[in-house]
């Protein structure tokens, strides 16, 4: 009679497990990427072709699958024909782009979520920092108010899938798909006060960034946002970051410490009207303007589609941008922005308009598992700007054809 309990034990472990089992969930996703654009000023469109494989899997650890483990890995090919060393055009890419466990805990008032591993992760902006990261988060929620930490390494990434800004960037080679990013120790704390009142949506993030190869060169952000409805369909997004940054020399050990500015401003509205958006949306990225330094995030990221692509550094745009269904299966974007310099001139202070740009893109979801997207775009640059030299960049036109089947 002894053995009996742990007989039963033993059964209902194995069904357990087995329940487990039957609930371990993969996929994958096939791409191509197939792009023209020109590389130099006057030049030809070049081909730059992409083709991937993703793997995923997510197993849950209780019936309704709030808590969880997943994972995501991928391999990419490119074929970039403006290379001029042979060498150089074709390339590989390998990468781990989710390994997290997620543990979720619903309170009496609340609910608490524990991320461990790796995982994205954006901050208020959504421009500062926007990548992957090994480490952990904490989100915790109760009525009116919510709160989340994280920390995180970025010296295990593959720095040929996220670029971090930093003096001295990994050298990169074609034919290594995997090498390893600027090691730094990254974390954030955003507290939210969600519907505080009419709905209205007010949060406070700090963000800080600390090198360890390279320690004369820390970073440090804060972040205020607001949101919320004007006037229903009409609803607003501000948010303002001022980051500062702290550099010193190596071989005076003098110190600089510099602060930017970046605020970014959206209204959008959602007519009822085959699933339509339409948004007016304004960023700032500080040059020398007043007591302000140029602007520097963490997160590479290409402010405007000109031929250099430049950062979120000394510049101002602004433009409206539309979405639209015309048949369910279908989605059209369209969107166009004017380019302002605003890091022009000798003293860098200066804003100068510096083009125009738009794109005009499709995505017809032909079956659930089979998708098809067309998008073309132009940057056109003011006199000044249509030379690759200049700062923003050149005149560029891009067109890009991408297809994925889900499995």
């Amino acid at each position: 009679m002894k053995i009996l309990p742990k007989k039963l034990f033993f059964v209902f472990s194995l069904l357990s497990t087995a329940s487990l089992a039957f609930s371990f969930e993969t996929g994958g996703l096939f791409t191509n990427d197939t792009k023209f654009a020109n590389v130099e000023k006057d030049g030809g469109l070049k081909l730059d072709q992409k083709n991937g494989l993703n793997l995923w899997a997510r197993q849950p650890f209780n019936e309704d699958g709030t808590s969880y483990f997943s994972a995501e890995g991928s391999f990419q090919t490119e074929y970039d024909a403006s290379q001029s060393d042979s060498d150089e055009k074709f390339k590989l890419y390998a990468d781990i782009n989710l390994f997290k466990f997620v543990f979720q805990k619903e309170l009496d008032s609340g609910n608490l979520i524990l991320s461990l591993g790796r995982f994205y992760n954006s901050d208020l902006s959504e421009t500062v920092y926007t990548q992957n990261g090994d480490g952990a988060k904490v989100e915790f929620s109760v009525s009116k108010i919510s709160f989340s930490a994280f920390g995180a390494y970025t010296g295990l990434l593959n720095a040929k899938n996220i670029t971090i800004l930093d003096n001295d960037a990994p050298e990169l080679k074609a034919k290594t798909p995997y090498t390893l990013a600027n090691k730094y120790v990254v974390g954030g704390v955003t507290f939210a006060l969600p519907h505080i009142f009419a709905s209205q949506t007010v949060a406070l993030e700090g963000f800080a960034a600390f090198g360890l190869e390279d320690t004369t060169y820390n970073r440090f952000y804060g972040t205020l946002a607001l949101n919320g409805p004007i006037v229903s369909p009409v609803f607003y997004s501000v948010s303002t970051t001022f980051g500062f940054a702290k550099i010193e020399d190596g071989d005076t050990g003098d110190t600089e410490n510099l602060k930017g500015n970046l605020t970014k401003i959206s209204i959008s509205a959602y007519p009822d009207f085959k699933s339509m958006s339409v948004s007016l949306n304004g960023v700032y990225a500080s040059g020398a303007q007043g007591s302000l330094d140029a602007f520097t995030g963490f997160t590479s990221g290409a402010a405007a589609n000109s031929l250099d692509e430049p950062e979120y550094s000394g510049i101002l745009k602004g433009g409206l941008s539309a979405t639209i269904k015309p048949i369910s299966n279908v989605l059209v974007s369209l969107s166009g922005d004017i380019v302002f310099d605003a890091a022009a001139g000798d003293k860098q202070d200066e804003i100068k308009a510096a083009g125009f740009q738009y794109s005009l893109g499709a995505n017809w979801q032909i079956v659930s598992d089979v998708s098809l997207g067309l998008n073309f775009g132009q940057f056109i640059g003011t006199d000044d700007y249509s030379d690759a030299s200049t700062r923003v960049g050149g005149n560029k036109t891009e067109l890009k054809i991408s297809a994925a089947i889900a499995f």
